[in-house]
């Protein structure tokens, strides 16, 4: 990302009807989705080259539709001190997300704890925590694509995926291992 680019913003505004709220609900998550920065209530700053034209007009559409308005204004350049201050904000929002990554990855690992001392090495209980590791990538890449200014969060999220992703494919060898043993054998 060039230098200009990463200083050109988008600002948005949008009204939507208070109810019903899918508009307004939508497209807040929709933005934050594409990495917006919240300013204001109904008011956020997107990263230039964050949403195409395509998706813009979406997202107005779907305001506009239900009664509201939505508006955009480029934003080519702002003082160094706003930047950097918009930036530190970007980098803050993703390092919560990367911080819940992190946790619902301890999650998991602590539920394989849980189950390998209980000694449940079920079929049902790995495809339930391989779906939850399946859930943590998308979610972590997701982050990711949204992670435009390098949040420093990012290298501990996907240091807890890996690790969850470690502990899950110990945990089904070991399940796998628990189907080949006779009925009364302790698999330890």
């Amino acid at each position: 990302m060039s230098t200009d680019e990463s200083r050109a913003w988008l600002l948005i505004g949008y009204r939507a009807p208070a109810q019903p709220s899918t508009a307004r609900v939508s497209t807040w998550r929709r933005l934050h989705r594409l990495g917006a920065v919240y300013v204001g209530a109904s008011t956020c700053l997107l990263p230039a080259g964050a949403a195409d034209d395509a998706t813009l007009a979406a997202l107005a559409a779907g305001v506009t539709e239900a009664g509201g308005s939505f508006d955009t204004y480029p934003i080519d350049a702002m003082s160094v001190p706003a930047h950097r201050a918009l930036l530190a904000r970007a980098n803050a929002d993703r390092d919560a997300e990367y911080a819940e990554v992190v946790e619902r990855a301890e999650a998991l690992i602590a539920e394989l704890a849980t189950e390998s001392a209980r000694g449940k090495f079920t079929f049902a209980e790995v495809e339930e925590n391989e779906a939850d590791l399946a859930k943590l990538r998308r979610w972590l890449a997701a982050v990711g694509t949204r992670d435009r200014y390098g949040a420093a969060g990012r290298a501990a999220a996907e240091q807890a995926v890996t690790r969850a992703a470690r502990r899950l494919r110990e945990f089904t060898e070991r399940s796998a291992g628990a189907d080949h043993e006779p009925a009364g054998t302790d698999v330890d």
